[in-house]
């Protein structure tokens, strides 16, 4: 008989029609997980990190010429050139605060007032050691690598700022990539351009500040001790969490217990730290700040406004005076969103004292020039309150993104 006329399907025919569904239940896949990667704190961490090393390696180019060693300036006021490690430039002059935390980075456990061909300029300096620890960490003890990794650090703590940001965003229920506004700080740029501690600070005080949201207390106390030995102003926050928690227990909402961690770890550890430097070195650290970094409220606020004003049209006078007006832009939106924003009371009271602090920071850190590297606590916990909060972030976003960019190619270019 006859075969039939009707075509019998053959195997590779079969395979392509039972592959479909498959294909398409991938591509589903697919584009939910792109959806899911946009959402998730994994994006501001890597856009902050890849923005953190395309400055370095500006800032590398156009003004250290190649020659890393420049970001930590060390000066001859304070170090012998014949006797710093190899390969470190020396420049004339007095340097500037980096080159204190290289030498600590150096060997943290040595705490003298001289080594390494380095002085300390006073005992202040010992008292930020987390960023100079985790620098020597990196470099596995070998004194060559740590002006690599005193950038490295502070470029892996933008990352883990744009995360932290981006948990934070998602507890607000925006989505993560409103993370980047918390580390999109124009003084981080100073920061991450001199090997400077504000930025390891920001880290550990938004990571315990996400901790004990969590109510992992323990976990919260280690992250704000080690904020604390980043840089003294951070132990506000602790004050902040140790003011509500004794409010709550005198209230009875609550017994003394494992929650009060939070406040107690950090306070132990920074005083024991500030004990064993004054047996080492002769003097407690924060006692030998002798006022160089706090004054009278407003006083060198309201002096640095007048000096800058009047060496207008000075480049540095220009960015100065609209980094001020970005960052008390920043402040007045926060204090408008202050009790609607969903944070915890600790944050709001950490924004009040962190306002308190700014007003009354000595004409030393005022006058620096187009830096504002003393605000970062002001500026994060600021974020952290606009970001809570349901208002449009247009106004916030414009102006972050305008300072940024313009920090960006000033201290690209200038030191």
């Amino acid at each position: 008989m006859p075969k039939s006329s009707r075509a019998t399907p053959s195997a590779n025919s079969c395979r392509a029609y039972d592959s479909a569904p498959e294909t398409g239940s991938g591509r589903l896949s697919d584009l939910l997980a792109i959806r899911s990667y946009r959402n998730h704190p994994v994006l501001p961490a890597v856009i902050a990190m890849v923005a953190a090393t395309v400055f370095f390696l500006c800032r590398l180019e156009f003004f250290a010429h190649g020659n890393i060693s420049r970001f930590i300036d060390v000066g001859r006021s304070f170090a012998n050139p014949y006797q710093v490690p190899r390969g470190v430039t020396v420049v004339p002059g007095g340097g500037y605060d980096g080159e204190f935390y290289y030498r600590l980075a150096l060997d943290p456990a040595n705490l003298h007032r001289s080594a390494f061909g380095i002085t300390f300029d006073t005992a202040f300096r010992l008292q930020r050691i987390t960023y100079s620890v985790l620098s020597w960490i990196f470099a596995g003890g070998r004194q060559g690598l740590i002006p690599v990794t005193l950038v490295a650090v502070n470029v892996l703590g933008l990352g883990v700022l744009g995360w932290l940001g981006g948990v934070v965003a998602k507890d607000a229920r925006r989505p993560a990539i409103y993370g980047l506004l918390i580390v999109g700080y124009f003084g981080f740029l100073f920061s991450l351009g001199r090997d400077l501690t504000e930025i390891c600070a920001a880290s550990f005080l938004l990571a315990g500040l996400v901790a004990l949201r969590r109510d992992r207390t323990i976990v919260a106390g280690l992250l704000l001790a080690a904020a604390a030995l980043s840089r003294e102003t951070a132990l506000a926050f602790a004050v902040a969490v140790a003011v509500m928690s004794v409010v709550e227990i005198v209230r009875k909402q609550r017994p003394p217990g494992r929650r009060d961690a939070a406040w107690i770890l950090p306070g132990v550890v920074f005083v024991s730290w500030q004990v064993i430097c004054r047996t080492v070195y002769g003097v407690f650290p924060i006692r030998a700040d002798a006022g160089d970094n706090l004054g009278p409220p407003f006083k060198a606020m309201f002096g640095a406004i007048g000096h800058f004003f009047a060496t207008l049209p000075n480049i540095h006078s220009v960015i100065w005076i609209g980094e001020l007006i970005v960052l008390a832009t920043v402040a007045v939106i926060a204090g408008m969103q202050f009790a609607r924003a969903t944070a915890r009371s600790w944050e709001r009271l950490a924004w009040v004292i962190a306002c308190v602090v700014a007003v009354c920071l000595a004409p030393g850190i005022w006058r620096g020039e187009a830096d504002f590297r003393g605000f970062e606590d002001l500026y994060v916990l600021s974020m952290v309150l606009i970001v809570g909060s349901r208002r449009r972030l247009k106004v916030p976003i414009a102006l972050i993104a305008i300072a940024w960019a313009v920090t960006f190619v000033h201290r690209s270019l200038y030191f």
